[in-house]
């Protein structure tokens, strides 16, 4: 699906409304995601920066230089384009909203994720609402994580970027999450669906549950990796055993392009140093 410009207000909400039912691809969002990967140090968002302008201001958009009033999680979840995938109707992930006068390009990655790429004045560009009762969680490495009211996460947004390769940033602004763009754009990508299965078999003598992750999961950040141990526990909560926590987390690090990842509730919980050193399998003469 090739990128396409939109612009803000109501009328990027039908554009991109209108191309998530055509494309059957959920969540278009008026916005997406890009993905990042490895922990790195809190992002700290630059400060914004006023555009130059001699147009006089509108009833529609603000005076350059103006900050952008901030909208409650209700407004934005309301007004914005839904953070959902459209093969889990009545899936709520929350909302984004682009700050008026924003353009979006909007690509479907084919693989459960869209990539997405914001440009305004530089400064704040877009807003993020968590699903109602919910929270958004910046990450150490600069990723965003929208929670759902039990907790669950429902939605991954990677270290958004600058078009020069400089680092834009995610902000927690009130009951909100604040897209800021020094340079006047950035890119992300926000997946919804991190699991592509989870089977359960038998593995050396014991039950084993084989995970195979949404490839957006296998190159994304922190964000996409706890997306997916929030799903996995969701939908198999056995999988939320310490030592099956443990080992998933030692396959991320460890067997990034393996097919898939067994798990197994057998396994005694270990210390990290012994469970690298046995590649993610544990016995008990481990323990």
């Amino acid at each position: 699906m090739g990128a396409r410009a939109v612009g803000r207000d109501g009328a990027a909400r039908r554009v991109l409304a209108a191309r998530a039912a055509r494309a059957g691809v959920a969540a278009a969002v008026v916005a997406g995601l890009t993905a990042g990967c490895g922990p790195s140090d809190d992002v700290t968002a630059a400060p914004a920066t006023p555009a130059a302008s001699t147009a006089a201001p509108s009833a529609d958009a603000p005076s350059a230089g103006a900050t952008p009033v901030v909208p409650d999680a209700e407004s934005v979840l309301r007004d914005g384009a839904p953070l959902a995938d459209a093969a889990r109707p009545g899936h709520d992930a929350g909302s984004l909203l682009p700050v008026d006068g924003g353009d979006l390009q909007v690509v479907d990655q084919g693989d459960g994720s869209v990539a997405v790429t914001v440009q305004g004045a530089p400064g704040t560009l877009a807003w993020v609402a968590p699903p109602s009762g919910g929270r958004g969680e910046v990450q150490s490495d600069g990723s965003l994580t929208l929670h759902d009211e039990a907790g669950t996460v429902v939605a991954a947004l990677a270290a958004p970027v600058a078009a020069d390769g400089t680092r834009a940033a995610w902000r927690p602004s009130g009951d909100v999450v604040a897209l800021d763009g020094p340079t006047g754009s950035a890119s992300f990508v926000v997946g919804t669906v991190p699991l592509e299965g989870a089977t359960w078999g038998e593995n050396e003598g014991g039950r084993s549950l084989a995970v195979v992750p949404r490839p957006w999961v296998r190159d994304g950040g922190l964000a996409a990796q706890q997306a997916l141990a929030s799903q996995l526990s969701a939908t198999e909560p056995e999988a939320a055993s310490p030592s099956m926590q443990a080992q998933l987390w030692c396959h991320v690090l460890g067997a990034r392009d393996k097919a898939s990842w067994n798990l197994e509730p057998w396994r005694p919980e270990v210390p990290t140093t012994t469970l690298l050193a046995t590649r993610c399998n544990p016995t008990d003469d481990d323990a």
